[in-house]
């Protein structure tokens, strides 16, 4: 095992770690140094240290191979938490230790649950770093890292790529692994500046506006105020999110693809075709059902409150603009497939990815095909691109594991004394990084009444949804490996 290479990169994802939290000193100040002060900059002191050490006394030696890749990426997310958590518990307030680490988690893994009952009360400075956790989970520590490693052009480099975006979303990317993160980064800031500059114009104050472009570019769901979305009452507010929900949804190499040609041709894509038509038949059914069952007895309200909670569970952003307590159970139920579905590969979206989903109909529509032609040569495909027997493979083992952690955990978290409707929706809004559920807690609820116990198994199903589940899997096997 190269520890050289992993202790090293493990440090460069901690002071980047740290910058962000310098970062909230700076909004500390412009806050009249409010009482989170000391507890960021200790923070930030702490985990440069630990982040400087191996870059200044650790010298890079020897070959790379796929272990090193897992641990580092498996080391650099619980590290990256762990650090994380120090604010928060330096802070204290409302924070218990296990509240501290679910906060962390959940930012970093942009599931966007909370432990907090206030989140208002948190100063301006926290309030920021929670923010910024959702920042830099959402594009990912280890893309982060991919721009400023020496060897980034190497193997290693296009190993650790792979194993943090996965393969899905990397074969739509026509780049090298240089040009492909800053292709990344590129989109993520830019659409965080864009819609900060929108939300600022509807109305939204900056801090406002730049904590929910940054929780809304990395679909996380971190908001700054009690009642998510539906606390500025803004119809205006709400349409600008539900559009760079939407884009954040997308693939970030065809939304560059599109602003660099000047052309719409993404959309043409079947699987942005897909996603784009399962949501808008969504937000059909929901509005009917929402007018039908008598919870909204105007169309236009109906229809905001449709289109906004189906796209933010789609995009497994996970705000919120109204109460879904006593919302009918078939809107409840699609919400409940477009966050196990969530959104395309390439973008920071959590779930299953449309992806998997679109190769497991195809193969699914050339099984029934060859079955009534027996003698024919039928590829399963997408668009033009014929999907090889591994592919599918991989993407129908894949599904077949979401689909057993959410129902293991549900059985764990129902062990625990969560009745049965709270402990599956809550294993799938941990699994698939949403936030959003439909128990006891309902969409502007928190975790802050569960047991000690379910709040570890939902650290543990957000880790493996964030990290799609091999290197997590990989890395307690790799003792295994010759």
């Amino acid at each position: 095992m190269n520890i050289n290479y992993i202790s090293r990169n493990v440090g460069i994802a901690l002071v980047l770690n740290a910058a962000f939290m310098f970062l909230s000193v700076v909004v500390s100040l412009c806050y009249g140094m409010d009482e989170a002060f000391s507890p960021l900059f200790l923070s930030g002191v702490i985990t440069l240290a630990a982040g400087s050490f191996p870059l200044v006394f650790v010298r890079t030696s020897g070959t790379v191979t796929m272990k090193e890749g897992f641990f580092t990426i498996v080391l650099t997310w619980l590290l990256v938490c762990v650090f994380g958590a120090l604010p928060y518990i330096l802070w204290g307030g409302d924070f218990a230790v296990i509240d501290c680490w679910f906060e962390s988690v959940s930012g970093y893994t942009t599931t966007g649950c909370t432990a907090l009952s206030d989140v208002e009360a948190l100063p301006h400075s926290l309030l920021f770093w929670r923010s910024s956790t959702h920042y830099l989970g959402g594009l990912g520590v280890v893309v982060f890292m991919i721009l400023v490693l020496p060897n980034a052009r190497s193997t290693f480099g296009l190993r650790l790529s792979s194993l943090e975006m996965g393969s899905l979303s990397k074969q739509n990317y026509k780049f090298k692994v240089m040009e492909t993160a800053k292709i990344i980064i590129i989109v993520y800031i830019g659409l965080t500046v864009l819609q900060t500059i929108c939300l600022v114009l509807a109305g939204m104050n900056f801090f406002d506006a730049l904590n929910h472009s940054m929780s809304i570019a990395a679909t996380g769901g971190f908001s700054t105020k009690n009642n998510s979305a539906a606390a500025f009452g803004s119809p205006a507010v709400e349409i600008i999110m539900i559009v760079f929900m939407y884009l954040s949804g997308l693939h970030f190499g065809l939304i560059y693809v599109c602003f660099h040609t000047k052309s719409l041709r993404m959309f043409k894509d079947p699987i942005i075709k897909f996603y784009s038509l399962v949501l808008v038949g969504s937000i059909a059914i929901t509005t009917f059902s929402l007018l039908s069952g008598g919870t909204e007895k105007n169309f236009l309200t109906a229809l905001r409150h449709s289109a906004f909670m189906n796209v933010s569970a789609a995009s497994t952003t996970g705000f919120a603009n109204a109460e879904t307590v006593h919302w009918p159970v078939a809107a409840l139920l699609i919400f409940f497939y477009l966050a196990f579905q969530g959104a395309c590969s390439g973008s920071t979206t959590g779930g299953v990815k449309v992806d998997r989903i679109c190769v497991s109909f195809s193969s699914l529509k050339a099984r029934l095909r060859r079955n009534l032609h027996l003698n024919a040569v039928i590829k399963p495909r997408i668009g033009s691109r014929v999907l090889s027997g591994e592919m599918i493979g991989e993407t129908n083992l894949y599904l077949v594991f979401f689909t057993s952690i959410i129902f293991v955990g549900a059985i764990l978290l129902s062990a625990t004394g969560l009745d049965l409707k709270t402990s599956v929706t809550t294993s799938l809004a941990c699994t698939a990084n949403t936030g959003l559920t439909f128990g006891s807690i309902s969409s502007f609820g928190n975790y802050d009444s569960f047991p000690v116990v379910s709040k570890i198994i939902f650290t543990i199903e957000m880790f493996l949804g964030r990290l799609e589940i091999y290197p997590v899997l990989a890395f307690f096997v790799i003792k295994r490996w010759k």
